[in-house]
């Protein structure tokens, strides 16, 4: 961590002594009254001791653990360029300007430059997660997201009626819109977007929708490469996850907090879950928003198809089940369909990259590729990614261990990092996927 980002002030009143509990990066867990925590160390008491920590040992500080969100009621979840997650109750985008409401309470304005993505249906997971696969599958575009119900003509009435799947609940479609976004209207009601459909005529591009009833909206806005480093997270009481860059005392107590990407924003004392120092010593792959992405479709599928296709996968295999790659599974990772190429920015900061290699355990697979790893344009690491059904004595198909390797590759140095996959022909490239699971890089 790069201590002269963080002031010296304290991040909790010194007077508010809380009790807490400290991880370390030994694996060791301390239950104890957190005294006080600055840029350095971190002061705690157990029983009538006193001792310190240097924040170099720590991994994450608990002050108490955050509240359940709502699920009575929606809410919208914005997340900014540098990671900065905030579950929102209201927001309106006016001009260049998002004004929102967090959840946790305070009212924060933002320029929409600061701003990465926006869900308006952020309550159920199933959303979550399909729309932070679209974010990054977007590859530099912009788009306003869709939902809609599925319907089909009812052959008495002559009317559009909505189609049930086996559940018997309304089956969906999720769309990209991508093209050009507008900014906000003056009131903060609409917002638009001229598509880059080539099957429209010019005058039919042009697609004005609420705000209030979009299902999100994902910009192509990116973090400057000299943005200040994370310091640290911070977790509040409502959920809210805060990219902190540097940190000041609140009057009152608590901090004024600034993200990398410039936003600032005030926690109480009491609202503060989670000191997270995690972030700055190692990022996994799944949380850094590639510089560029490159993908190419498969020959063999239409054009409607590779519109909303979702080729990289964030923390989820294809069944948007956990990664399991050689009978263990990931939290974090990646699953990528061939034709995909992701390039981060490390700007030399980091000292490896590591990752564990293969075709998802519960995934069907079939086909030839390979994975390359490069580090400033020169491939380090070919991993070759091949599953074939093979015929046993009798004829019976017979299925072959499936590839895992563990890499662990050094990046001294290295100012872009490059993930490649691609298959040996459009062929093999129908049915076959690539996992990495606990893909990071540390420092």
């Amino acid at each position: 961590m790069c201590v002269r980002l963080f002031s010296l002030a304290l991040l909790l009143a010194a007077s508010a002594v809380t009790a807490g509990e400290i991880t370390t990066i030994d694996g060791e867990t301390i239950k104890c009254d957190i005294v006080a925590v600055t840029a350095k160390e971190v002061t705690y008491s157990v029983g009538n001791k006193e001792d310190k920590k240097p924040i170099s040992k720590i991994i994450k500080i608990d002050y108490r653990d955050p509240e359940k969100l709502p699920d009575d009621k929606n809410f919208s979840i914005v997340e900014l360029t540098d990671g900065t997650s905030l579950n929102v109750g209201e927001w309106k985008l006016k001009g260049k300007t998002l004004e929102m409401k967090l959840l946790s309470g305070p009212e924060v304005k933002l320029p929409t430059e600061l701003v990465g993505s926006i869900l308006n249906n952020g309550k159920e997971e199933k959303y979550r997660n399909d729309f932070r696969n679209r974010v990054i599958n977007i590859r530099g575009k912009e788009a306003l997201v869709i939902k809609r119900f599925v319907t089909r003509k009812d052959k008495e009435s002559g009317k559009e009626v909505i189609v049930k799947g086996e559940d018997g609940k309304p089956l969906e479609v999720i769309n990209n819109l991508t093209g050009t976004l507008s900014d906000g209207d003056e009131k903060g009601e609409t917002i638009e977007v001229v598509v880059d459909f080539e099957d429209l005529k010019p005058e039919e591009r042009k697609v004005v929708r609420k705000q209030s009833e979009i299902h999100g909206v994902i910009f192509k806005h990116r973090l400057p490469v000299k943005a200040p480093q994370v310091a640290c997270r911070l977790l509040d009481t409502k959920q809210n996850v805060v990219m902190v860059s540097s940190v000041k005392e609140r009057k009152g107590g608590g901090v004024i907090i600034e993200t990398p990407a410039g936003a600032q924003m005030e926690f109480k004392a009491e609202q503060i879950a989670q000191l997270d120092f995690t972030r700055g010593r190692l990022d996994y792959l799944s949380a850094m928003l590639p510089a560029k992405t490159t993908i190419t479709p498969n020959a063999f599928e239409s054009g409607k198809d590779k519109v909303d296709k979702l080729y990289i996968f964030k923390d989820n295999s294809l069944n948007m089940t956990p990664i399991k790659v050689g009978g263990t599974s990931y939290r974090q990772g990646l699953t990528l369909l061939p034709g995909v190429e992701l390039e981060y920015e490390l700007g030399g900061q980091y000292r490896d990259f590591s990752a564990v290699i293969g075709i998802d355990d519960e995934t069907n697979a079939e086909g030839e590729g390979k994975l390359e790893i490069l580090a400033d344009n020169k491939v380090i690491e070919t991993v070759d990614i091949v599953y074939r059904t093979e015929k046993g004595k009798g004829g019976e198909p017979t299925k072959p261990a499936r590839p895992v390797k563990k890499v662990n590759l050094n990046l001294k140095g290295v100012e872009n990092l490059t993930i490649r996959f691609t298959p040996k022909d459009d062929l093999n490239g129908l049915s076959l996927s690539v996992s990495l699971g606990d893909a990071k890089v540390n420092k």
